[in-house]
């Protein structure tokens, strides 16, 4: 019972980091072919997952949903995570998308495992381990590769896509610092819900969803509605049901099924060439997460 247990939470994990993997091609294609806003997109996709995620909170685990609002501390905080942790996240990784392609931008938002041992060794002030340092110069050399293709001397993707790429890795590591005391008094459906529906009020606000709509054929219709209810609500709910079953270490090794699934979406569907010096940085921008996990094993 105990290895079925374990199957089925790696198989939750799994599910959902290809869902969030495949969103990505599914928002290359909707900026490409049906010129949507990432403001727009944004609003409507926070906005309806948070919503759907409370609902599940209350009627199925039974919660208290606003029992997170009482506490000026718990209010600070979460603030600051849903703008600059769960928002950032999310509208960084469309726009880099916009900006490069699918694989590069989820690749790139791997890079957040190398912020958060950056960040650690920053404000903790210890030196970094052996491993650590080996997954810093490991993910420097694959980022390397990944956004010069192979020509050393010159960028082969824009400044614009670069930067946005490291934002959106450094969001990653704030949306993972800094709710960590937060998760510890309330559910993550609760402070993700919440998060979300914040972010589709602030991007709402930004750009209404009712102003300059976007022409809604089948193709729009069906990738939003895939966005919505399936790259940002369930694979959120299937990561996160996981932990029940499997550690951390493994969940968070099984998320580099997202990068891998977004290059092949963009590969497959959107023709978008990698060349061999691309995947090989992606690969080891991704064997950073074996590395540091292989170290967290070792110091345990």
């Amino acid at each position: 019972m105990k290895v079925h247990k374990k199957a089925f939470g790696a198989f939750l994990a799994i599910f959902g980091s290809l869902l969030w993997g495949i969103q990505g091609p599914v928002s290359q294609y909707l900026f490409a072919d049906n010129h949507l806003s990432p403001e727009w997109l944004m609003g409507v996709k926070m906005g309806i997952s948070g919503i759907l995620i409370l609902l599940f909170t209350k009627f199925f685990k039974h919660e208290n949903i606003f029992r997170i609002w009482h506490g000026k501390t718990n209010i600070m905080v979460f603030i600051l995570y849903a703008v600059f942790g769960l928002s950032a996240v999310q509208y960084l990784y469309l726009v880099t998308v916009r900006a490069s392609n699918a694989g590069t931008a989820t690749i790139l938002q791997s890079l957040g495992t190398i912020f958060i041992v950056i960040l650690t060794v920053i404000i903790y002030k210890h030196a970094p381990s052996k491993y650590e340092l080996t997954a810093v110069i490991v993910a420097l050399i694959g980022t390397w590769f990944l956004v010069t293709k192979g020509y050393l001397t010159h960028l082969a993707i824009t400044d614009v896509a670069l930067t946005l790429g490291l934002l959106l890795a450094l969001s990653g590591a704030i949306q993972t610092m800094l709710p960590i005391n937060l998760l510890k008094k309330f559910s993550s459906l609760l402070v993700v819900g919440w998060a979300m529906v914040i972010g589709g009020v602030i991007f709402t606000i930004i750009h209404p969803f009712w102003h300059d709509a976007p022409n809604f054929n089948l193709g729009t219709i069906l990738g939003v509605s895939f966005i919505v209810l399936f790259g940002t609500m369930t694979s959120f709910l299937c990561f996160i049901n996981s932990l029940k079953f499997i550690s951390p270490t493994v969940a968070g090794l099984l998320n580099t099924f997202e990068p891998l699934s977004a290059t092949l979406g963009t590969i497959l569907f959107l023709n978008t060439d990698f060349n061999i010096y691309e995947i090989f940085g992606g690969i080891l921008i991704l064997s950073t997460v074996f590395i540091l996990s292989l170290g967290a094993r070792k110091s345990s």
